[in-house]
């Protein structure tokens, strides 16, 4: 005679889990192969068919743009978690050269997003990244899709990016050569805590996540010298919503990304002990990171 085995609450809460990231997981890779057309015929037109299931057509309202930024933004944690099960996803070097592409083309819709939501909040900078020969610092650029993406938006401004990485920065030579703005994006090898120009960038970006502790507190106030008078720093971090599953996912993507934790008041300390006045942590939509900026004094 076969005991039965006894169903623990713990078993049983698992196997739900499971369940729904099984389902989540093909769900979001469904996306990704309808929108970049990935995969033979019979896969894609299966694709389509879970996303109609899911009550989005993605044959109507999509435009091209909005197409490839989603595909890369659904795939990028695919691939993140893939290779974190894999061993090698601790650090960006471990990452297969499709993640981190993926991650850039993700990355890249922040310049867009920051055009609208974040340029008509800091006072002065339009017009400073109008300016002929502007310059924008982008530390941890990685394929340096994000420092592409601002020299788009804005005709007058090079962008400068920083990266640790030489086989990120290769993939970020690629990038720049394969865009419209080659002469006004430059990458460079370099941690930005031994940054060391002064007044020469009208604004920087430093993406908390993907900077380690070390790295992002030495290298604030770095960046703050090295804004103009009147320049903004701005620093991405994540959101904390009191919400415990939320807030848990936001820590464990920080620590598998080797990046820093910040809520608003540390991000904020951050700036003000940099040096830095006008420090505030911008409102963004649901979904979007957390924006918290500092200027340098104007002359």
């Amino acid at each position: 005679m076969v005991k039965a085995m006894s169903v623990t609450a713990a078993d049983e809460r698992a196997r739900q889990i499971v369940h729904s990231g099984d389902r989540a997981a093909w769900s979001t890779t469904a996306l990704v192969v309808a929108l970049s057309d990935r995969g033979p015929e019979d896969q894609r037109r299966a694709a389509v068919m879970v996303l109609r299931a899911l009550g989005l057509d993605v044959e109507e309202g999509l435009s091209e743009l909005d197409r490839r930024g989603a595909a890369a933004q659904a795939a990028a944690p695919l691939l993140q978690t893939a290779a974190l099960l894999g061993g090698d996803g601790q650090l960006w070097a471990g990452q297969s050269d499709e993640a981190l592409l993926a991650q850039g083309r993700a990355s890249a819709q922040g310049a867009a997003f920051f055009l609208q939501f974040g340029l008509p909040m800091l006072s002065g900078l339009a017009e400073a990244l109008a300016r002929p020969g502007a310059r924008m610092l982008d530390v941890g650029t990685g394929v340096a899709a994000l420092a592409v993406a601002y020299a788009e938006l804005f005709p007058a401004l090079t962008v400068v990016g920083l990266d640790v990485l030489p086989r990120v920065l290769a993939l970020a030579g690629g990038t720049v050569a394969a865009s419209s703005v080659a002469e006004r994006v430059v990458v460079r090898e370099q941690d930005v805590s031994t940054l060391d120009e002064y007044a020469t960038y009208a604004l920087a970006w430093l993406p908390a996540p993907f900077l380690p502790e070390s790295a992002l507190r030495a290298g604030v106030p770095r960046v703050a010298g090295a804004l103009v008078p009147g320049g903004w720093v701005m620093v991405g971090h994540r959101k904390f919503t009191n919400e415990p599953v939320e807030d848990a996912l936001t820590r464990f993507k920080t620590v598998a990304y080797g990046g820093t934790t910040l809520d608003n008041d540390q991000a904020q300390s951050l700036l003000r002990n940099a040096g830095l006045s006008d420090v505030a942590t911008l409102p963004t939509p649901a979904g979007a990171p957390a924006l918290t900026v500092g200027r340098r004094q104007p002359a």
